[in-house]
């Protein structure tokens, strides 16, 4: 078998469509993304992408690994760009359909390589956040029994400042009896004085009243 007859088919977009089941814009889009990672595909004078076998496999990798979880389109597409260039069952871009299956095995294993990385991964997750809601009770308790010290405290202050303030209002209103009390004694002081006075005056007044009476009988 001469080397002609080992090289793989090539295909027009809209033939890989067609076999995929996928519009024309979105062959080019996959491959784009391939090319964004680095992967090189056949191409004419114009510049027209051929897509080979391989390629055809390579995207209906991409369309399987896409719905996968915890992996991206862009994800499986470097993925599969890194295994097409580390692995030696296929050095260009031309396969021969016997090395399909040996392609298709490397990018499963890889995938699955990475299926467990993610899966350590999400455990490992899963580690940090219980350590984070662990580390989240703690505080919230933490911070319920310090709110609970400090409205005891707040309530024993101002437990404090009220009876302080009731003392001083029962001093305050003592003074004012007793300041009420030394002032009626004072009213009562002042106006016994003034009727004593006045008793004073008018008896000045009957006995200056008398004294004339007498005087003016003696004259007569």
């Amino acid at each position: 078998m001469d080397d002609t007859e080992q090289i793989e088919r090539l295909y027009t977009p809209g033939e890989v469509a067609d076999y995929l089941g996928i519009e024309r814009q979105t062959v080019t889009k996959y491959a784009l993304l391939l090319e964004q990672n680095g992967y090189n595909f056949l191409k004419d004078e114009k510049g027209n992408r051929n897509y080979t076998d391989s390629n055809i496999m390579m995207f209906k990798e991409l369309i399987k690994q896409r719905n996968r979880p915890g992996i991206t389109l862009e994800t499986a597409a470097k993925s599969i760009v890194a295994i097409y260039e580390s692995k030696s069952v296929f050095p260009i871009d031309t396969l021969i359909p016997s090395d399909i299956t040996r392609l298709e095995q490397a990018i499963a294993d890889r995938l699955d390589q990475q299926d467990k990385t993610i899966e350590k991964q999400s455990e490992l997750i899963r580690v940090l956040l219980e350590r984070l809601n662990e580390k989240t009770k703690y505080e919230e308790e933490r911070d319920k029994r310090f709110n609970e010290r400090l409205d005891k405290m707040v309530a024993e202050v101002s437990a404090a400042v009220v009876k302080k303030l009731e003392q001083k209002e029962e001093q305050l209103l003592l003074m004012a009896t007793q300041e009420v009390e030394s002032t009626k004694k004072e009213v009562a002081a002042a106006k016994e004085e003034r009727e004593i006075i006045k008793s004073e005056r008018e008896a000045e007044k009957a006995e200056k009243k008398a004294s004339m009476l007498d005087f003016s009988e003696s004259e007569q």
